[in-house]
């Protein structure tokens, strides 16, 4: 009884955040899954890029798990590296 009660209380507690979960593809997925699941799930408001933002919603949320998803685009990119692969 004491380690399912402790489990049981555990799981209840967990919260997750995850980064890249409002616009990108496998944020999005992770968020679904996880409500899925029923489990507790943030999609993160803020820009990964902004120290600032990113700590007060870490702050605000207070997540168990942070689960980052997100990424930046610019050059040289994926595509670019196919064409050149030198």
């Amino acid at each position: 009884d004491f380690v399912r009660n402790f489990n049981s209380s555990f799981t209840a507690m967990e919260k997750f955040l995850v980064f890249g979960g409002k616009t990108g593809w496998i944020g999005i997925q992770l968020v679904e899954m996880l409500k899925a699941q029923g489990k507790d799930v943030t999609a993160a408001a803020s820009r990964i890029e902004n120290l600032s933002d990113v700590s007060e919603e870490l702050d605000s949320v207070k997540p168990t798990h942070v689960l980052m998803s997100a990424g930046l685009t610019g050059r040289p990119n994926v595509d670019w590296c196919e064409f050149n692969k030198e």
